[in-house]
């Protein structure tokens, strides 16, 4: 099972979403995925995920399941089932307390699979007066 999960993320590891732009109708990250695409929004540890047409406009969540694969800081990771939100998103909120790198969110419709993986690390922003240093 952890030479899957490995091997799962070192594939769409090396997955860029090609060579053309998305269009971010929730305002998140959009990569292709086959012939959908997924976008997947982070803000104050709520995931948000959506499954796109081809045309990059949101589906309808109705006959959709989604799960994600995330993987923590220190390399762990766990499945998570995605909870519809709305009419149209998926959610799932991170444990504030831990650190996270990614997660391989999927989602299943008509029989047809899309998979696509996301940057779950949170940086550190840089310091108000503009210089980046700790203390």
């Amino acid at each position: 099972m952890t030479v899957l999960l490995i091997a799962t993320f070192t594939t769409f590891a090396q997955h860029s979403g090609g060579d053309h732009k998305h269009g971010s109708p929730h305002g998140g990250t959009v990569k292709s995925a086959g012939g959908f695409h997924i976008e997947v929004s982070v803000k104050d540890g709520m995931v948000m995920a959506y499954l796109l047409d081809a045309n990059e406009k949101a589906m309808k969540n109705k006959a959709v399941t989604g799960t994600a694969v995330i993987q923590m800081a220190d390399g762990k990771t766990s499945t998570i089932t995605l909870t519809p939100s709305g009419n149209e998103g998926f959610m799932y909120t991170l444990d504030k307390a831990k650190k996270y790198n990614k997660a391989i969110v999927t989602f299943t419709t008509g029989g047809k699979t899309a998979s696509a993986s996301f940057d779950l690390m949170v940086k550190d922003k840089p310091a108000a007066d503009g210089h980046d240093h700790q203390h």
